[in-house]
C-alpha cells in the first residue's frame, strides 16, 4: 500500500507512541522490511511495538495491497 496509508511505531522511549502516516525526516529512505503475516492490524501493531524496541528505532507498518479477486 502506498505511504500514506502507513502507521508509525515509536517504542524507543517509556511509552508506545503510534502516528498515522509514515515518518520521513531525510531527503532519502534508508533501511529494509520484514513481512511478517498477521490476522490483523493490532497483531501488527504489537509486532512492530516489540521491534521497535528491540531495534531502538521508529517502524513503519503498512499493508500488502489485496490482488484483485482476493
Amino acid at each position: 500500500m502506498p505511504p500514506s496509508s502507513a502507521i508509525t511505531v515509536d517504542n524507543t522511549g517509556e511509552s508506545l507512541s503510534t502516528v498515522n502516516g509514515p515518518f520521513v525526516e531525510a531527503p532519502e529512505y534508508l533501511g529494509g522490511f520484514w513481512v511478517i503475516d498477521v490476522a490483523d492490524e493490532a497483531t501488527a501493531g504489537d509486532w512492530a511495538a516489540r521491534a521497535s524496541k528491540a531495534l531502538g528505532g521508529r517502524i513503519e507498518v503498512r499493508a500488502f495491497q489485496v490482488p484483485p479477486g482476493e
